[in-house]
């Protein structure tokens, strides 16, 4: 049986990420892959990417590290969000920004005659800002990209809310955000393959939350207050 680990949108919980992957250590995986946003939106981008990097693991693309490598114009952002993504970038050194333009859109996996395709979220690499919006969520829409993605299993992140969608012979798995959560708790998505048999399951696991209000409350940042309370559930003011 072949075990894979994954995980999106950890967004600067540094706290979450390091619960995360010392769980990780305890199993034995045969790949793990983490789907993009470990930077933004929380305190701690820096530390989270260097983390990824120690970890030696296979990281993807966001939209939120596009804006770092990209620029914020390959996106129609609130300038208010523009500041915070501005904030985001001074705090990365050039080892992050060089690391995170060595990293790939999307990892397939041919397992047991099975298509495995990891990517952040449904992708266009042709153009400048590759992610679609969230409206094609919508059941026309994602039908009729499904049918142009010959995948047996799909997996991504983006959308901060875990879903699954069938279409036909293809089952899409939106893994969720496991950075921003508002509990005491975190999760990471586990894969089991045995020949023909596919197990897909959420694993839960406790962070030091605490620590993580500490730390974003000892911060100063565009929009952190709105942030806090909003992504994290923490009130700072």
């Amino acid at each position: 049986m072949k075990k894979i680990a994954l995980f999106s949108d950890i967004h600067g919980n540094y706290q979450v990420l390091n619960s995360i992957l010392e769980d990780i250590k305890h199993d034995n995986f045969f790949e793990v892959i983490c789907l993009g946003d470990v930077v933004g939106i929380g305190p701690d981008s820096s530390k989270c990417l260097d983390l990824i990097i120690d970890s030696n693991i296979t990281m993807l693309l966001g939209n939120h590290e596009l804006y770092q490598i990209k620029g914020t114009e390959i996106d129609d952002l609130k300038t208010s969000f523009v500041e915070h993504e501005k904030w985001v970038l001074g705090t990365l050194e050039e080892k992050h920004l060089e690391y995170l333009n060595n990293c790939k859109f999307s990892k397939d996996l041919l397992i047991n005659g099975k298509l495995f395709t990891f990517c952040h979220f449904f992708f266009d690499e042709k153009k400048e800002y590759p992610f679609y919006s969230f409206s094609i969520l919508n059941d026309g829409n994602i039908n009729s990209f499904l049918k142009n993605v010959p995948v047996n299993y799909m997996f991504c992140g983006h959308h901060h809310q875990a879903f699954q969608y069938n279409y036909k012979n293809s089952l899409f798995t939106c893994v969720g955000s496991s950075g921003c959560v508002c509990e005491h708790t975190t999760f990471y998505t586990v894969i089991e393959i045995d020949c023909d048999y596919v197990k897909i399951y959420r694993k839960e696991i406790e962070y030091d939350k605490k620590s993580f209000e500490k730390t974003i409350k000892s911060f100063d940042y565009p929009d952190r207050d709105i942030i806090a309370k909003s992504f994290f559930g923490i009130t700072v003011k």
